[in-house]
Formats: C-alpha cells, structure tokens, sequence
C-alpha cells in the first residue's frame, strides 16, 4: 500500500555497483575486460569476446528463450550470492535476437508486420521488462556494444559526424533512458603509448556520452577504480550544493515491483461483502450497497464484469477495488 507520508529524501549511493552503466566501442578495445572488473560479474555472452579473459563467469546466449530463462534463475538467492553484476555482450545482438522472438511469437517474418502497428511497442516492451526485472532484483547491470560513426545534420543545414553505440536507435533509446554512466571507450596515444580512456561527457557533441551526472569528469583511464573515482567525484560536487546531504556509501536500494497476491485480494473482497451482507438487510444491501459496490468494481474492470470472473492477471485492478471497498466500508 502506498503511503506518501512516509517518503523520505532520496540519498545518492557511492557504490557503483548499485548504477546501470553503459560502454561502447571499437573490437578489441577491451570493453569486456572492464565489464569483468566489475563487482561478481556475470556475463551473459551473445558473442564470444570473452577469451582471453581466465576466471570470468559466462552463460553463453544464443536465444531470447534463454534470456529468460536467465531472468528466472537470476531470481534464487543462491545466484544472488554469486553475482552482483549481469553484463550484456552485446546489446547489438540482444537486440537482434528479442525481435526474433516477438516476430515468432505472432507469427510474422518482420516487426512491421504485427498488426495495427503494435510491434515495435510490443517489442519494446519486451526487451525492456527482462532487464528492468533484472535490476529490481537488486544486480547492477552493464550493457556492452560496438561502435559506428554517421553523419548528423543541424538546423542550420550544416552536417558533423558523431560516433555512437552501433546497435538500432529503437534499442539504444532504451538502453539510454535506464543507465546512469554512459560512455565511449577508445585508444589515445600519450609519450609514445597506447591507452584506453573512457569518454563520459561529449564536450563538443561529436561522441555520445552521457549520464545523470552532471560533473562527472569528461574523460577517465578505462578501468574499474577510474570509473569508480569519477563517479565519486561528481557526486561529491553536487553534494556540495546540498551540504554534503542525501549521500550514502550504502548500495542503491532497488525498487521493486510491486507483487500482488490474487488469492489473498480474492479472499479480502469477499470478506469485505459478506460482512456487510451481514450487518444490513437484504433490502438495505439492494439498495444501499450493492450499487456502490457495481460502480467501483465497473471502474475497474469494465462495465458489468464481475470480480467472481477476474483472473489472476487483474490483481492490480482486484487491489484497487478492495482498497475502495475498504474505503467505502468507513462512510456507509
């Protein structure tokens, strides 16, 4: 049950194991290699850029089906002690392989083919339910993808090249709106030696980065503890216009979503109507109650539809109409 009286100000966690981060990159550049760095990282492999890396957990995925099946198993406690990060290598084919399995599903060769329109929102949806379960679960997650360069052109009609993740716009639209880091991992050359930096924040647009970190540092060496630094950083500069509030060391506490239990509800709504059955007359019940009763539940469910005919896929609406129920039992 929601209480909004009871809502407390929000504290920014220091560890980074509670974000969502997002990295992309030319091959070989090493964006596997900082995902196993990662804390007790799981690595869900839709390709296999993974084997020159000894020691690092991986669950091969050459299906949707096994996604979920992943999903599920992510769900045990004793998964949960082993791993506290799920890496996704690549979005590019995760992407590829969720729209291959909602085409079977409705039995089309393309997305576009679903009808009245609905497959690309069917498909969004779809990939964004796995991995927004898989971080209400309490993992942090960590998307992985190539790169691609293309040309953009102004209002003005002049044109620039941005280099961005290489998977399709309709997939990283979603990816962007979940995480909290997001960057380009490329070679730099300094005294005559390759690194490997981490491009957090776009100073001239011409690289998409990004976050919900506004001083996060623009650029950082690509590894665990850089990140880790930056993170920390930004979040004690914006600490600093709060007075050093609404932060914690304590992991990101994941919200949940909520779980509704049918037979519990099914069992509270008849509770509710045979009590009242019982404190008036048939009569009084006819007129007085039964009404009421009709119009919270024809709010709800649809216009003379009855909860004795709710499936266990209604609980949401079957909460809400014990809820008014209750409510109701207080003023009549």
């Amino acid at each position: 049950m929601i209480d909004l009286t009871a809502i407390t100000p929000h504290v920014v966690s220091r560890d980074l194991s509670g974000y969502i981060t997002y990295v992309y990159g030319a091959p070989k550049v090493g964006k596997t290699t900082l995902a196993s760095q990662m804390p007790k990282p799981l690595l869900l492999a839709f390709e296999r850029g993974y084997n020159a890396i000894p020691g690092l957990m991986v669950q091969d995925v050459t299906t949707w089906a096994e996604v979920k099946q992943v999903e599920r198993q992510l769900k045990k406690p004793e998964v949960k002690e082993m791993f506290s990060t799920i890496c996704i290598d690549t979005v590019d084919i995760a992407a590829t392989l969720c729209e291959k399995y909602v085409c079977n599903q409705h039995d089309v060769d393309t997305i576009s083919k679903i009808p009245y329109g609905q497959g690309w929102g069917l498909l969004k949806k779809e990939f964004e339910s796995v991995f927004r379960s898989i971080t209400q679960m309490g993992y942090a997650v960590f998307f992985i993808s190539h790169e691609k360069e293309s040309q953009f052109t102004r209002q003005d009609g002049s044109q620039y090249s941005q280099i961005h993740p290489s998977v399709a716009n309709t997939y990283n639209a979603i990816v962007e709106n979940m995480v909290d880091l997001y960057g380009r991992m490329h070679t730099v050359y300094e005294n005559g030696e390759s690194k490997v930096k981490i491009t957090l924040r776009s100073l001239d647009g011409t690289i998409k980065a990004g976050g919900r970190f506004k001083y996060i540092a623009p650029e950082i060496d690509s590894n665990y503890d850089a990140l880790c630094t930056a993170l920390n950083e930004a979040i004690d500069k914006e600490a600093a216009e709060h007075g050093g509030k609404y932060v914690t060391d304590e992991r990101n506490v994941v919200v949940k979503e909520t779980e509704y239990d049918f037979d519990d509800l099914m069992n509270k709504f008849n509770t509710i109507i045979n009590t009242l059955q019982e404190k008036y007359s048939d009569e009084e019940f006819a007129t007085k109650v039964a009404p009421r009763v009709t119009q919270i539940t024809d709010r709800y469910l649809g216009r003379g539809k009855k909860v004795s005919n709710c499936n266990r896929d209604q609980s949401e609406m079957l909460s809400l109409i014990v809820t008014d129920l209750e409510d109701m039992t207080q003023v009549i």
